[in-house]
């Protein structure tokens, strides 16, 4: 992955258009934002440089890494390796979220051009941190993310597990920001994302999740002896997930479908369940930065072939929003 990022960041594939899809058709709106795709680059680069080369790779939106109130050295080494499953190569990491912090990017995201939208990812390990982190990096971006569920770091990793002061914390944040917000689930708490984090979010006015993080598991060649799995071996869960999320809160939440997407008929299965977008990182890794481009082809075939104007129409003929 060190050897893509460097490719990423000095190799000016933004440039060429093969990478990117002119269908208007494909675009869709996520809270109040007009995304010209519903392809997103999921958190993960903290390097600008990359997110400003990946908004020209044919994604909708790209998402900064989940940001911190002070600059964090991340786990130590090794904190990511790549697996081979029966359903093909993913990811295990235990990064610790490692970034510069909030000082930093409040500095350099007024520099970032928007190709297209930016999701500003935030993470904190009480209310007033992420409330701090929200009202003061929202403005930088066209929607934010509340990240209150990587496996790596613990006190994040346990919101899901405090329905009470997650209340609170949707609350404040809401109070924080008038730019729409993204809820990151974990897959790891299904139960609880139901009964109790999406309605705490629908109850203050929150009405987009991406389902989901990445899924603990054990691995000893981490530091950490854990880490979060990525990749198509979460896809099948990831798919059930959207489809019960459709059907038990309809057209309430919008949903940003994250998991195990990294060939173009998972993308389309995942709209028609009632996706309103789908994220995606480790794709991108394993696949190469075509991904998005075969993705986009194959949903503008598919609306030629259904006789469909829009993307939107796909979702609604299979019984979504």
């Amino acid at each position: 992955m060190a050897l893509g990022q460097v490719g990423l960041r000095w190799l000016p594939l933004d440039r060429l258009a093969i990478f990117r899809s002119s269908d208007p058709r494909l675009a869709v709106t996520l809270g109040s934002v007009r995304l010209p795709n519903p392809l997103i680059l999921s958190s993960m680069y903290d390097d600008l440089t990359i997110l400003r080369r990946a908004m020209g790779l044919g994604f909708g939106a790209v998402t900064t890494k989940s940001i911190t109130l002070g600059p964090r050295p991340g786990h130590p080494e090794p904190n990511l390796v790549r697996i081979e499953t029966s359903a093909g190569p993913g990811l295990i990491n235990c990064n610790g979220f490692k970034n510069p912090g909030l000082d930093a990017y409040r500095a350099a995201l007024p520099g970032l051009p928007h190709r297209v939208p930016l999701i500003v990812s935030v993470a904190g390990e009480s209310v007033e941190e992420y409330v701090t982190l929200v009202r003061t990096l929202g403005p930088f971006g066209e929607l934010v993310e509340v990240n209150i569920s990587s496996p790596n770091t613990a006190l994040v990793y346990q919101w899901s597990q405090k329905p009470d002061e997650v209340r609170a914390l949707f609350k404040a944040l809401r109070a924080a920001t008038t730019k729409p917000l993204i809820v990151k689930l974990s897959p790891d708490f299904s139960d609880a994302n139901e009964t109790a984090i999406i309605p705490a979010a629908l109850d203050h006015g929150i009405g987009i999740v991406n389902y989901g993080n990445t899924r603990r598991v054990p691995e000893p060649r981490l530091s950490q002896g854990a880490g979060g799995l990525s990749g198509p071996e979460l896809f099948p869960d990831a798919l059930e997930n959207v489809r019960r999320i459709r059907r038990r809160f309809g057209e309430r939440v919008e949903i940003i479908a994250t998991g195990g997407i990294d060939e173009p008929e998972k993308a389309l299965s995942a709209l028609e369940a009632g996706a309103k977008a789908c994220g995606y990182f480790t794709g991108f890794i394993t696949r190469g930065p075509l991904l998005a481009r075969r993705i986009l082809d194959r949903l503008s075939r598919e609306l030629d072939r259904r006789g469909l104007g829009r993307l939107d129409d796909l979702r609604a003929r299979q019984g979504g929003v």
